[in-house]
């Protein structure tokens, strides 16, 4: 089965490392994702980057394998169930810090603890990031297959600094952390900052993991339809 493995951000792809293609955020990132589906036509596309943990379970660096995800209004896409169960079977022998949860994709940054707790209680859903609903819907209409893969940043404990509040993923990460690094909330972009390194490792290791069940595994009966 053909891959197309897709970042948002150049910092993701790197960290995940050759044959990751970049796409951007917003309307701008969905185009990008759509001329990539038509050019390489895929069966699958792998959609991997980082994301805010809503599960207050979850620490940094945990991992999120995507059984479901939701836009911001609650309507939801799955992955296929064949190709799912095999990476989530790969992930526990690796021994990957992982949970298999929902996603859900919102407009911009879940930046404080209470808007954290509140989309927890709202979705159930383990992370929220701001691409991969859109995405998925992208390789659908596309009749490709997708999974997803996100590495928490920020925990549901962790509230982001006031710079990046409305931060539309526009603006690259290095300039984002410069923002945080502000003197009035050089502890909170400190913070973020520590996080990020082992939030990247970890989508470095559960990446290929992920890629090659996505390779080796076909898609059997209503799966084709998810």
């Amino acid at each position: 089965m053909s891959l197309l493995i897709v970042a948002p951000t150049a910092r993701e792809a790197r960290a995940i490392g050759s044959g990751c293609q970049i796409t951007g955020t917003g309307e701008a990132g969905e185009r990008a994702l759509a001329t990539l589906l038509q050019e390489q036509k895929p069966d699958t596309v792998l959609i991997a980057g980082l994301c805010g943990g809503l599960d207050p379970s979850l620490r940094t660096g945990d991992l999120i394998l995507a059984r479901e995800v939701l836009d911001e209004a609650g309507e939801g896409l799955q992955p296929p169930e064949t190709t799912l169960s095999s990476a989530r079977r790969a992930m526990r022998n690796e021994g990957s810090r992982f949970v298999c949860s929902r996603l859900v994709t919102v407009p911009k940054p879940v930046a404080t603890r209470d808007a954290k707790r509140d989309l927890w209680n709202i979705h159930g859903a383990a992370g929220a990031d701001m691409e991969t609903a859109a995405f998925a819907r992208t390789a659908t209409e596309h009749g490709a297959n997708w999974m997803a893969l996100r590495a928490i940043i920020d925990p549901a404990t962790m509230s982001l600094p006031g710079s990046l509040h409305d931060w539309n993923g526009e603006a690259d990460f290095g300039t984002a952390f410069r923002m945080a690094l502000r003197p009035h909330e050089w502890i909170a972009g400190g913070r973020l900052g520590l996080a990020l390194w082992p939030a990247l490792r970890a989508l470095r290791a559960g990446t290929p993991v992920v890629a090659r069940v996505a390779r080796d595994t076909v898609p059997l009966g209503d799966d084709l339809l998810a």
